[in-house]
C-alpha cells in the first residue's frame, strides 16, 4: 500500500480496498514512514529503527498495534516485556480515523522505601500489599482520575498514579490516564493481574 500511494508500484482496486480496509498495521506503518524512520514488518508487530540507526544491527523498538476502542489485553506485551531485550517495547493505539498515538511500556520494579515521620498510608487495598510493605505511601488518586497516588521517601509530589484494570476498560482508557498523568509530569503504572506496568507517551 505505501508502495502503491508513491507510485513505486501499482495495485489493482481490489487490492487496494483489501489492504486498507481496517488494516492497522498499515496505518501505523505509513505514519511512521511519514516521520522518516525506518519500518519493518513483523508476525506480531514492527520493528522501528531510530534516526541515525543502522538497520544492520537490532531494531531500536517493537511496535505493538491496538485498537481504541478494543477492550485492553496485555497478553502480548507482557510477552515481549518479558524476553527482556534492549529494543523498546512502544505501544501504537490507533482510532477510527487511523491516527496513532505511541506509548513506551515497562514492567515497574518497587525497591524498597520507607516513610516519613508524618506520612502515612491511606488505603486498605489487597492488591497494593506489595507497596505498602515495601515502605511507599499510598493515597487516593481521585484528583488524577485514576485509582492511587504513590510517594517514596524522596518524594516531595507523588512520582507515580497507578490505575487497576478492571475487565471491560479500552485502550481508549489507557490514553486518557497516559495524557493526564503526563500533564502533571507523573508516570502512569497499570496494575493488571500481578504485573505493574507503566505507559509513557512518546513522540516517535
Amino acid at each position: 500500500m505505501y508502495c502503491n500511494e508513491r507510485g513505486d508500484l501499482k495495485l489493482e482496486s481490489k487490492e487496494i480496498a483489501k489492504f486498507s480496509e481496517k488494516n492497522l498495521s498499515y496505518a501505523v506503518y505509513k505514519d511512521l514512514k511519514e516521520r522518516g524512520l525506518v519500518v519493518k514488518i513483523e508476525d506480531y508487530g514492527l520493528r522501528l529503527y531510530d534516526r541515525q540507526k543502522s538497520v544492520k544491527g537490532p531494531a531500536s523498538a517493537i511496535v505493538l498495534i491496538k485498537k481504541f476502542e478494543d477492550i485492553i489485553d496485555f497478553s502480548d506485551i507482557i510477552e515481549e516485556l518479558g524476553r527482556g531485550l534492549e529494543r523498546r517495547v512502544q505501544i501504537s493505539i490507533v482510532d477510527s480515523e487511523n491516527s496513532a498515538v505511541y506509548y513506551v511500556t515497562k514492567f515497574v520494579s518497587w525497591p524498597k522505601t520507607k516513610l516519613k515521620d508524618d506520612a502515612k498510608s491511606s488505603v486498605d487495598d489487597e492488591s497494593m500489599k506489595e507497596l505498602i510493605d515495601k515502605g511507599y505511601q499510598i493515597n487516593s488518586g481521585l484528583k488524577f482520575g485514576t485509582h492511587y497516588r504513590v510517594y517514596n521517601y524522596e518524594s516531595k509530589h507523588a512520582p507515580w498514579l497507578i490505575q487497576k484494570i478492571d475487565d471491560g476498560m479500552s485502550w481508549l482508557d489507557v490514553t486518557r490516564m497516559v495524557r493526564v498523568g503526563h500533564g502533571v509530569n507523573k508516570t502512569i503504572v497499570l496494575a493488571y493481574k500481578g504485573y505493574w506496568i507503566s505507559f509513557d507517551w512518546i513522540k516517535p
